[in-house]
């Protein structure tokens, strides 16, 4: 079957979009999508679909503006409804990235599973986290391979076994047992459990508060400076356990 060229449009500048291409009996449809929005619903993620596409139109050419007619759509879909086609097309459609977007999101995939690695991991040697620098400089060692697709935490976990053998390393958390003066109380909650997982809290009878909280290694050195700065050196914090992962 040839193409219906349908409607003609003008030129559409996509520099800062992307498409979803359907290929289906000998016929191509594209839509217009923003890149990131689009990513995310291809990952499994719950993104509005008005979030993801620019407008309900569907093309044979998108590009150069070239519309599906209502005919073509009709025949290959079932329906006209745009609405309806629309949203066939991102579901088994594949994404369409640029060269510059795709670079893009690497180095925004590989910053994101570099500071997951910072902060999660410790040098067993020295029972602090390797600094970013150092970390990509073992993984560019290792020749890892970085999808922009897959989650970041995922692809960390695996990275982290092949530079081993490249940095000391070890993927932990830490118990902390922490005791906050009564002034401090309010403000040292939110630091607290913003840093990891409470496991247990206790209320002393003057007012102190106790803790237990458990977090990735790489935030303690963070976490003391901020509970120091807030207690002004009266806050007691020690290790209580290390949990490798």
């Amino acid at each position: 079957m040839s193409h219906d060229s349908g409607e003609r449009r003008q030129y559409i500048d996509l520099e800062k979009k992307a498409l979803v291409r359907y290929n289906y009996r000998n016929q191509k449809f594209e839509i217009i999508v923003d890149p990131e929005s689009a990513l995310d619903f291809k990952r499994g993620k719950d993104v509005p679909i008005n979030e993801i596409v620019e407008g309900f139109i569907v093309f044979h050419n998108a590009t150069k503006g070239e519309k599906a007619s209502s005919a073509i759509l009709e025949d290959i879909f079932g329906t006209a409804d745009e609405e309806a086609v629309v949203k066939i097309i991102l579901e088994k459609g594949a994404l369409q990235l640029t060269q510059a977007q795709r670079k893009r999101l690497l180095k925004d995939k590989i910053d994101e599973i570099i500071n997951f690695i910072h902060i999660h991991c410790i040098n067993p040697q020295t029972n602090k986290p390797h600094p970013p620098a150092r970390i990509e400089s073992a993984m560019d060692e290792a020749g890892v391979q970085i999808d922009y697709v897959q989650p970041a935490e995922k692809q960390a976990k695996d990275i982290i076994k092949q530079i081993q053998t490249i940095i000391p390393i070890r993927l932990e958390t830490v118990v902390l047992a922490v005791k906050i003066p009564p002034e401090y109380t309010g403000p040292a909650f939110g630091i607290v459990s913003g840093a990891g997982e409470i496991l247990e809290d206790q209320w002393g009878n003057d007012g102190v508060w106790y803790a237990k909280v458990e977090m990735p290694s790489g935030k303690q050195a963070d976490f003391l400076d901020k509970i120091n700065q807030l207690t002004k050196g009266k806050a007691e914090v020690k290790i209580v356990e290390r949990k490798s992962l």
